[in-house]
């Protein structure tokens, strides 16, 4: 694996705009060939080829180049821990209990013990009591050199640490034993057992501490591990009903609160998304308003934060039940800052745009839309399997509107710029799309030409419609059952 590749294929704009205000700190000459060769990785992606950049930099000289390249990979590490040591609370609490030791080192306790007591703080507000514990053996440590520190006061207040690290790890344990039976249960959906039956028998079984499955922090992980495997496993009937359950009973024990009203929000998205993923459009949208009232308490201090899940909901579900009405919320929500100012932006507008026109018929808007989600400076940020499913959802929008020139250099560009991942067996169908629309363009009459007509009816029965719906853009199914 290429490291440095992988690290510089990864970043969004900000973070590579972030990394080059960072590189350039102590010299910002127009010549840097750290930012040269950040800019020919970046611009490459997968056609990146070393030996290029490596001659036009230093020629011969290998030695060189590898020492820039360990000294970009080295200056990528610190720009990302400085960029998100706000946005990761361990890392952040970490680092104060770096700067303690330095000081420590230096012969300043009194600096040291400042920063070990702004640690101890974040770790409590948190409740990480791993962190807790190594920052009361580092003040233990440093009442060796600084006597005004109360040992018998933190000797004490590690021993209570102690008794709830211990009672952490129990129910760590739990999860372990929750997570391996929902797991093994594979789909719920399709057994007589409830996934709250399994849940309740699994807490029987495995809970020594009888207050453990009470604890409203448990209960919450619980549901966070048990949501996101049900989500795996795509069993929607299952996650439904213990979702529904889960957020009654959450309700009615007054578990939410403002410390945790972030879950409470993400458990009404799910529900939402869930809901219309079963065929509940009435109800999901129902939630959706129950995700947006709940947006509005504690002073809407997450509303931004789940605004897009809001729309989204609103999105998909009219786009079924009333297209006019979708568009409508398309165009409000592109007005929204908020919005705007999120990296999947020009995907959610352009993309659902695109779809809903597609549905309508309206197939020039449509091809319109995608052609300009294609061409926003953000695209290419998406996920490469996405952006190709992208492109090729244009290929079929342009054959309906029988534009077979365009067609032609669409598909060159594809296959030049998708080449290694068409080549993977988990993109088969979308190759095979390609290749199908490659030879209609060039195809007098279909119903003539046998070979072309199997490999249209195999494909389009290759797997099923809602497996084709949860992975194409336009479902290459019924748009190959179209032309039959």
């Amino acid at each position: 694996m290429n490291i440095l590749f992988e690290i510089i294929n990864s970043l969004n704009k900000e973070e590579s705009r972030f990394y080059k205000l960072f590189a350039g700190r102590t010299n910002s000459g127009d010549l840097r060939k750290d930012i040269l060769l950040f800019d020919f990785i970046k611009q490459n992606g997968e056609d990146y080829d070393e030996q290029i950049i490596s001659d036009e930099l230093y020629h011969e000289n290998k030695n060189s180049f590898y020492q820039l390249k360990n000294r970009l990979y080295k200056d990528l590490n610190k720009s990302m821990m400085l960029q998100h040591m706000g946005k990761e609370k361990d890392i952040f609490i970490l680092h104060f209990v770096l700067l303690a030791r330095v000081y420590k080192r230096k012969g300043n306790v009194k600096l040291s013990f400042h920063y070990l007591k702004k640690a101890e703080k974040e770790a409590d507000n948190i409740e990480a009591y791993e962190l807790l514990s190594i920052i009361y053996s580092e003040i233990l440590k440093l009442s060796y050199d600084m006597i005004s520190i109360n040992v018998e006061k933190y000797i004490e207040k590690k021993r209570e640490n102690n008794e709830r690290l211990n009672w952490v790890q129990e129910i760590d344990l739990l999860l372990a034993a929750v997570l391996y039976k929902i797991k093994t249960a594979q789909n719920f959906s399709k057994n007589d057992e409830s996934v709250n039956e399994v849940l309740q028998k699994t807490l029987n079984s495995f809970s020594k501490n009888e207050k453990i499955p009470k604890s409203p922090k448990f209960r919450i992980k619980v549901y966070q591990v048990v949501s996101r495997i049900l989500l795996q496993q795509h069993d929607f009937h299952a996650l439904e009903e213990y979702l529904t359950h889960t957020f009654e009973e959450f309700n009615n024990d007054k578990i939410f609160t403002k410390s945790n009203h972030e879950q409470k929000l993400t458990m009404l998205a799910y529900l939402t998304n869930c809901l219309f993923k079963t065929h509940k459009y009435k109800q999901s949208l129902e939630y959706a308003e129950k995700l947006k009232n709940s947006m509005n308490e504690y002073d809407g201090f997450l509303k931004d934060k789940f605004l897009f899940y809001y729309y989204n909901a609103l999105v998909i579900n009219y786009s079924l039940s009333n297209k006019d009405k979708a568009l409508e919320v398309l165009k409000e929500a592109k007005r929204n800052d908020v919005i705007q100012q999120l990296p999947t932006f020009s995907v959610f507008i352009y993309l659902n745009t695109a779809l809903i026109y597609y549905d309508q018929g309206k197939l020039s808007l449509a091809v319109k839309n995608l052609s300009r989600l294609i061409l926003q400076d953000d695209f290419v940020n998406i996920g490469k399997s996405f952006q190709l499913k992208i492109h090729i959802a244009e290929l079929i929008v342009r054959f309906d509107l029988n534009q077979t020139d365009v067609i032609d250099s669409k598909i060159k560009h594809i296959k030049k710029t998708f080449k290694g991942l068409l080549k993977e067996n988990n993109f088969k169908r979308d190759k095979q799309l390609v290749e199908i629309i490659d030879a209609l363009i060039y195809c007098n009459n279909l119903n003539q030409d046998k070979k072309l007509l199997k490999k249209i009816t195999e494909l389009s029965t290759s797997i099923d419609n809602e497996q084709a719906d949860d992975i194409d853009v336009i479902n290459y199914n019924v748009w190959l059952k179209s032309l039959l």
